[in-house]
């Protein structure tokens, strides 16, 4: 039984993360004529040894104040994830304390999906 409510976690989990790879994906907003869910500002900047580097606003990596694309996506990524929590209860357990999170983290399609966001 407890393989059936892991499979369902997984399956929505995995289902989110489609839906987000598809909205951040050039391509099929084109086709589907949607707008972007992200700005990003590219700006130039002069550096002091006369050369110019390319700086993105907000930046697309992690930054140490969590707000970069990267870390935008990674808290969705964590809220779709903490679906495992949710469920109050195992099936397998005569307690109503656990959840499937640690099932939840060891699906491999997850980490497929996450690669592709």
């Amino acid at each position: 039984m407890n393989g059936l409510v892991i499979e369902g976690i997984t399956e929505g989990i995995q289902g989110s993360m489609k839906y987000l790879a598809d909205q951040i994906n050039i391509k099929y907003n084109a086709i589907h004529g949607n707008p972007p869910i992200f700005e990003i500002r590219v700006d130039l900047e002069d550096l002091e040894n006369g050369k110019r580097t390319v700086v993105f606003d907000p930046t697309i990596q992690s930054n140490s104040r969590e707000n970069g694309i990267r870390d935008i996506l990674q808290k969705i990524i964590d809220d779709f994830i903490s679906i495992a929590i949710q469920i109050p209860g195992r099936i397998d357990s005569s307690y109503t304390t656990g959840d499937y999170l640690v099932e939840i983290k060891d699906q491999f399609q997850l980490y497929g999906a996450m690669q592709v966001i």
